[in-house]
Parts: structure tokens; C-alpha cells; sequence
């Protein structure tokens, strides 16, 4: 029995020991969305995602998603950059810099995408087209920013 309480007030100390080595924000489990909306009801929705670090560090990844939807709210295409950035509390430096997209509706198409990067900041550009009847009908051109802040805060 000696032995088991021993057991459990050490596991009890090595917990609270490495506890501030833990970083948990929950707030970086969840995406947080803005919208930009057109004349005739279409919309950019601008999604950030964090990814989840849960030692403390002075780096840290993340994405941010500009999609284009109709007025009934279905998706038309997407550009995300993906960034990493390292930081000190005092200047951070984007190491990193990607971009995906996406294009599920048959009317359009993405004819170009780039990604780079400068300073703190992770950017891409996307242009996509629509097609109606073989014909271009409409051409829209995002370009979406990721920036890092001295103390690691995305935006």
C-alpha cells in the first residue's frame, strides 16, 4: 500500500511539475470565421485556423481559408495559405508558406495560385473563373494573409 501511495503523489508532482510546459488555448481548436458579402448575395466566408500546440514554443502553424459561396450558401471554390512562423516576444518571421485550393463546383475553375511570404506575413493568391455555356461569364482574384504577431497571435 506504501508503494501505491508513493506511486501516486509522484505521478501527482510530475504532473504539476510539467504543467507549465502545457499550453492548452482551447480557443485554438476552433476556427474563427468573418464574412464579406457581394450585391447579389454571394459571399467570401475567411476562416483562421491554429494548429493545436500544446508545449509552449515559439513557433507556430497555421491556415487561413477565404471561400467563395453563392447566395444559398454553396461552396464555389477556395484558396488557404498555410503558414509557420517562429517568434520571440519581440519580432516574428514567417519560415513558411503554402497554398491549397479547392474548386467542387463545374462552373468554375481556378486558373492560377501562388503562395509567398514576407516578413511576418504568409500570403496566397488565387483567380478562378466561372464558365457558363463554354463562355467566361465571371473572373474573381483573392488574395488571403496570414500574419504572426511578436508574441505568436495569429491573424
Amino acid at each position: 500500500m506504501k508503494i501505491n501511495n508513493l506511486l501516486l503523489i509522484g505521478a501527482f508532482f510530475f504532473i504539476l511539475c510539467c504543467f507549465p510546459f502545457i499550453e492548452l488555448q482551447a480557443n485554438e481548436l476552433k476556427p474563427t470565421d468573418t464574412i464579406e458579402y457581394f450585391d447579389d448575395g454571394s459571399y467570401y466566408e475567411i476562416t483562421l485556423q491554429e494548429d493545436l500546440n500544446i508545449f509552449r514554443s515559439s513557433t507556430k502553424n497555421g491556415s487561413k481559408t477565404v471561400t467563395y459561396k453563392s447566395a444559398n450558401g454553396t461552396t464555389l471554390w477556395s484558396v488557404t495559405v498555410h503558414g509557420s512562423f517562429s517568434f520571440n516576444g519581440t519580432s516574428a518571421k514567417c519560415t513558411n508558406s503554402t497554398v491549397s485550393t479547392t474548386c467542387p463546383a463545374s462552373t468554375w475553375k481556378i486558373t492560377s495560385a501562388s503562395s509567398s511570404k514576407s516578413g511576418a506575413s504568409a500570403s496566397a493568391t488565387a483567380t478562378a473563373k466561372q464558365y457558363i455555356s463554354g463562355k467566361l461569364s465571371q473572373t474573381k482574384t483573392k488574395t488571403v494573409t496570414l500574419q504572426c504577431s511578436s508574441s505568436g497571435k495569429l491573424s
